[in-house]
């Protein structure tokens, strides 16, 4: 039996031992995943083109939070940023690489810190994920409390004869404070022996990625829904523009209700909004028509924008709840640059090999610290359950 054969049983023996019965549940939806997205690719014959000629090339990408080198690896369609795979110079991969391996084998204690550079790639496949680091305004700060200036009110001004003062503009500049001192992050162990035997990257393929994804996820959803971790969110400051009651359901959107959503941002004042919702919600959305009968949804060609709704980008965020409770948000619109998220590092990425030892089990931990807040209320809006 060679190595690979040997990987994959260990794997199979170790998940039915820890998920039992739930395993052939999630492998049936696996499948059924895999079945759709290459069903999608034969009905798309330029998008499978492109795909075939992306795989294995390495990519430079910067953002807005991070970034670096990634090589395009898989035919995934309904996600493809899990494609993605990030690359390191052959002397960071070795640095790494030995890094673990001294957390595996050495008497050293404490946790194994890989470079900042490392950090950086991280917070970039976080990024490929959330909506919030790829398209807010993401500022850096090396404190834990920040302040930034806001308008508070507009000048007051008024028609007065010569020889009469006109107003005083009474202006008040107001501020925001960002508070940048949890971690929003997660930690993973894995069995010491897939690390050692595994015959490919097991932190670089499958560790990181996972858990940066579900870190860029957790910024998505503190940036909606009322959390205690971002000073300001979307449901809790921004300005309510449609209520539904009950469930969602092909009833609950309303084109009315989208019209006012979408009228309370001030677009004219330079506010260049979008639309966020989760695509359960979408589904719904997709099927309205305007009052002449029209679908108000149009196909584009833009990249990563397949849909516009009343002209206005689509962006489909999974961290907004297609099944909200009373009080929360089913979807928003609004500016990405007015909602500010200040972070005071890069992604840290860590190795302990020791608190599970003896079981032989090394810990990867992965945490970014970041605050956010609102810019203006009239900047955001949204759609809301609201139960009488």
């Amino acid at each position: 039996m060679d190595k690979k054969a040997e990987l994959k049983g260990l794997l199979a023996e170790v998940v039915k031992e820890e998920l039992g019965s739930k395993v052939d549940e999630v492998a049936a939806k696996a499948e059924a995943a895999r079945e759709a997205s290459a069903q999608a690719l034969e009905s798309n014959t330029g998008l499978k083109d492109q795909f075939d000629a992306w795989q294995d090339k390495a990519f430079s990408m910067k953002g807005n939070a991070g970034g670096g080198d990634y090589v395009f690896k898989g035919y995934d369609v309904n996600h493809p940023a899990r494609n993605w795979h990030a690359v390191m110079p052959k002397a960071m991969h070795d640095e790494v690489s030995e890094t673990i391996k001294k957390a595996l084998t050495t008497g050293n204690t404490g946790a194994y810190a890989v470079p900042v550079e490392y950090g950086n790639a991280l917070m970039g496949l976080a990024e490929l994920q959330s909506f919030a680091l790829a398209n807010c305004r993401v500022i850096r700060f090396p404190g834990e409390v920040m302040y930034m200036p806001s308008k508070g009110t507009r000048a007051t001004t008024d028609a007065q004869a010569w020889g009469t003062a006109n107003a005083a503009a009474a202006t008040a500049l107001a501020r925001l404070t960002f508070t940048i001192d949890k971690r929003v992050g997660d930690y993973e162990e894995v069995y010491d022996n897939v690390l050692r035997q595994a015959n490919f990257d097991v932190v670089g393929q499958f560790v990181e990625p996972l858990m940066a994804e579900s870190i860029g996820q957790r910024f998505d959803g503190y940036m909606f829904n009322t959390s205690s971790e971002f000073t300001t969110t979307i449901i809790g400051n921004g300005t309510s523009g449609a209520t539904f009651s009950g469930t969602i359901g092909s009833s609950s959107i309303t084109y009315s209700g989208l019209m006012d959503v979408e009228m309370t941002p001030e677009t004219e004042r330079n506010v260049k909004p979008v639309w966020c919702m989760p695509r359960g919600v979408w589904k719904y959305v997709i099927k309205l028509v305007d009052t002449n009968g029209q679908r108000i949804f149009q196909k584009t060609q833009s990249e990563g924008h397949p849909y516009e709704l009343d002209g206005y980008p689509v962006h489909i965020v999974p961290a907004i709840s297609a099944s909200p409770a009373n009080g929360a948000l089913c979807m928003a619109f609004g500016d990405p640059s007015r909602y500010i998220i200040a972070v005071n590092q890069d992604m840290i990425f860590e190795v302990n090999p020791w608190v599970s030892r003896k079981e032989g089990i090394t810990q990867f931990i992965m945490h970014a610290t970041a605050d956010g807040n609102i810019e203006a209320a009239t900047a955001w809006s949204y759609y809301k359950r609201n139960d009488a």
